[in-house]
């Protein structure tokens, strides 16, 4: 789409069904840049949210080089909430230090994400992030455990990896994903009265990656789970505009 265009949407159908991936998806939202299209970022939903939330995020960030692809979880029964069905990248029990974490989900969830990313130009860069839930399938790629065979090459292009108020799946025997550059960056934010993924889950997060040799930017905020504040907005919009070099 050519830069300008706005935004389009993509209907749940066969084509958002990633190969390899196991799971169907309800609509894409694809918020398209207004300039020179020079990164395209995955922007993955928290739970009980959708596409359209993302999109609302997204535009707040207010970077023009960015063409932004926002997909909706599968709608599926969560063991936390009671069985209720809603929208979720995968099932959980509860957020904890201790948590088990849906390793089956978390996997093919992966490989839709890197699916979305495989057929982008070789000269724009590429990148994943989210908030919540979404937080935690995107940091789940910088992980040994994120294998998704034939896409190695598009795991290798990741420049840049966003987690909002999330948690790092699997983070006892977390190992560097081997594929991923040396160069990929990765911003971590969260709430110090996160009561949903508290903080000290997000401070773990952070700890794990620093101790595997990422660079990682972990930047804690005044406030509560809700990631729509100026403070979060403008942190993740001057992070991307610098390593991104927009």
């Amino acid at each position: 789409m050519a830069p300008g265009s706005g935004s389009r949407k993509k209907k749940a159908s066969s084509s958002n069904v990633a190969s390899g991936s196991g799971i169907s998806c309800g609509e894409t939202t694809i918020v398209s840049p207004t300039r020179i299209h020079n990164a395209t970022i995955v922007w993955l939903h928290d739970i009980g949210m959708n596409d359209q939330d993302s999109a609302t995020f997204v535009r707040k960030l207010n970077l023009p080089n960015v063409k932004w692809i926002c997909p909706t979880a599968p709608t599926r029964p969560v063991t936390f909430l009671c069985g209720t069905q809603t929208t979720a990248w995968c099932d959980i029990t509860g957020i904890s230090e201790n948590m088990e974490d849906d390793m089956v989900s978390f996997n093919s969830t992966a490989a839709f994400v890197v699916n979305l990313l495989k057929d982008e130009p070789g000269n724009v860069m590429i990148g994943v992030g989210g908030i919540g839930m979404g937080a935690a399938v995107a940091l789940y790629s910088a992980s040994a455990t994120c294998y998704i065979t034939g896409r190695e090459q598009t795991i290798g292009r990741l420049r840049t990896i966003v987690g909002i108020n999330g948690w790092l799946p699997a983070w006892r025997c977390f190992h560097r994903n081997p594929y991923l550059a040396p160069s990929v960056q990765i911003l971590l934010t969260h709430g110090i009265s996160d009561v949903i993924v508290p903080f000290q889950v997000g401070n773990r997060c952070f700890d794990t990656l620093r101790r595997a040799g990422f660079p990682v930017t972990f930047t804690p905020y005044e406030g509560d789970h809700h990631a729509n504040v100026p403070q979060v907005i403008n942190g993740v919009r001057m992070w991307l505009t610098m390593n991104l070099q927009l």
